[in-house]
């Protein structure tokens, strides 16, 4: 079943001064298979299968377990994870690896993560735009039976992309009505092998309660919007692991837009261990699009949209849910965005996990490229550089480990973690763009140039 526009967000409404305006709500490539040779970074050569080593020289490592960087360091990737690090001329490449040279000046970081995406039918097609932006893990929040399938095609290298991890379909009324029904979709979830329960829509307290409870006895997170029919209290108190927008907090308990009572929900929220995935540029978007097409057509005029199948560019204007609003409510909409800055600062403050996550490709949120821009809005709003790429690194890897698979380990360059590596020209702790040009890119093991990144992007052309 496609995914429309509509039914990622589903509509707005302006709810007036006495109740919250709704924004962003829902309703109830190619193989490149090639052989290995020795070369650079910026060479012709393809791709490096995940089981031929690969040995990273002179490269400045930053690992993500601290602000710090390793310079001159030898990193060697072999099987999909990396096996060694080491100092330049102390560690040797082993005999046979594929040798990426980054001549004292090369940055390695670890792959990116965008914490929330939508893979609608036919984006196997797209997925490699992903990695070309160094996004080398996605969280689809909406799934079907046909993710669990593209997940797994995925991981075994059927399917180029960025390793998945998806949630089920959404669970709320009308189809979760009551504590029974709440517990059997959770157990339906496990059974089927999703990686989330995903919360979008209403339900009543007893019913809410139940969900996450069982998603707490069934060893499967609960994440998503909070319900909006109750207090944002109610999401903390549960142990909702994780809400998915920064507006949340708008619908739910901020609807005055009043700072005062940040920090004392931020600390509730940071003793709960309530992780927040902010979606700042993505609101931030529903601001240029609000009652007026020229956020559109100024995306649709983008060189990056040219990267996205027609049908999803055709979608943002003709399935757009933003464009049609009383331009009258922009003034409400751009306060609520200007309100989120002061409230994730806070909150990243009082140490609030946080994930970078986008909800691509809704209008004008192109697959990968919109992640750079969700970790220069997160920095515009008060993180640190480090904290910013912590939020799209490490901080995933953490997630997944808490609350997915306790084996899992990426998001930092450490010997046993995955092997998801971005290499970049200069140190992108000094600026954050520099991570939207990659040099190269590695994902589970597997070895792509900037030369095969670039045929990546041009075989997405218009490809639906």
């Amino acid at each position: 079943m496609k995914l429309s526009i509509k039914d990622s967000v589903g509509l707005a409404l302006v709810a007036g001064t006495l109740g919250a305006l709704v924004v962003h709500i829902g309703p109830s490539g190619h193989e490149a298979r090639h052989p290995t040779s020795v070369a650079d970074a910026g060479s012709a050569m393809t791709s490096a299968a995940a089981s031929t080593p690969v040995a990273f020289v002179d490269v400045n490592v930053v690992p993500m377990e601290g602000d710090a960087v390793l310079h001159r360091q030898v990193v060697i990737a072999q099987d999909g994870f990396i096996r060694q690090i080491g100092p330049l001329g102390v560690l040797e490449p082993p005999a046979g690896a594929l040798i990426v040279n980054g001549d004292g000046t090369r940055y390695l970081v670890p792959g990116l993560t965008d914490a929330h995406v939508h893979l609608p039918d036919g984006a196997e097609n797209w997925l490699p735009v992903f990695l070309a932006n160094g996004v080398t893990t996605v969280f689809n929040l909406r799934g079907e039976e046909r993710h669990l399938e593209l997940r797994d095609r995925i991981r075994s290298g059927e399917v180029i992309g960025p390793t998945v991890y998806t949630s089920g379909p959404f669970t709320n009324e009308p189809g979760v009505h009551t504590p029974e029904d709440a517990v059997d979709a959770v157990q339906a979830h496990v059974r089927s092998g999703y990686d989330f329960v995903k919360i979008h829509g209403d339900l009543s307290a007893e019913t809410y309660n139940a969900l996450v409870q069982a998603g707490r006895d069934e060893g499967i997170a609960v994440l998503g919007h909070a319900p909006r029919n109750l207090p944002f209290s109610a999401v903390i108190e549960s142990g909702q692991a994780g809400v998915a927008h920064a507006e949340e907090l708008i619908y739910t308990h901020f609807n005055s837009l009043d700072t005062r009572d940040l920090d004392g929900v931020a600390a509730d929220m940071a003793r709960a261990g309530t992780w927040l995935t902010p979606t700042l540029s993505t609101f931030g978007n529903i601001v240029t699009q609000w009652g007026s097409a020229d956020g559109v057509h100024a995306g649709l005029g983008s060189d990056m949209a040219r990267y996205l199948p027609e049908s999803l560019r055709e979608d943002w204007l003709d399935d757009n849910p933003y464009m049609g609003r009383d331009p009258t409510g922009r003034d409400r909409i751009e306060a609520m965005y200007e309100f989120q800055h002061p409230m994730i600062r806070t909150f990243n403050q009082a140490g609030i996990p946080m994930l970078t996550g986008t909800d691509t490709p809704l209008p004008v949120l192109v697959p990968g490229f919109s992640l750079h821009n969700e970790i220069e809005a997160l920095r515009n709003a008060g993180l640190s550089r480090y904290e910013a790429l912590a939020a799209a690194t490490r901080n995933a890897g953490r997630f997944v480990q808490q609350h997915v698979d306790p084996t899992a380990s990426f998001g930092t360059i450490t010997t046993g973690a995955r092997a998801d590596l971005v290499l970049v020209e200069e140190d992108p702790l000094a600026d954050l763009d520099r991570l939207r040009h990659p040099t190269g890119v590695m994902v589970r093991g597997r070895w792509f140039s900037r030369d095969a990144l670039d045929r990546m992007l041009e075989s997405a052309v218009g490809n639906d």
